[in-house]
């Protein structure tokens, strides 16, 4: 092959630096999208038990509001006035709580 002096290609030594730079990154970008998958899917499941925990404290709170449930299951009594209770509603986990004016 003819070349010109100003016009040279790569050598095979460069060519190989390159190639393994460039896979190196590559390597370390994929574990950055793992590491970020792990997380995602952890937090989502999280979010999940955290949700239905919520929705099972509405819940609770809800019966008590039909009158199906005394203020005083599943509750501890802050206060006692002529017509009213004040209690302390908590979930099971007692991560959820909550003030409740409960007529007598």
């Amino acid at each position: 092959m003819n070349t010109k002096p100003g016009q040279r290609g790569f050598s095979l030594i460069e060519i190989l630096v390159a190639v393994t730079i460039m896979g190196l990154a590559y390597v370390a970008i994929l574990q950055n999208f793992s590491m970020s998958s792990r997380s995602i899917v952890s937090m989502e499941e999280g979010r999940s038990v955290t949700l239905a925990s919520s929705l099972a404290f509405e819940r609770t709170l809800l019966i008590m509001d039909l009158g199906d449930q005394d203020a005083s299951d599943g509750a501890e009594i802050l206060a006692s006035g002529g017509k009213y209770d004040l209690a302390l509603v908590t979930d099971e986990e007692d991560e959820f709580m909550t003030l409740k004016l409960k007529k007598k």
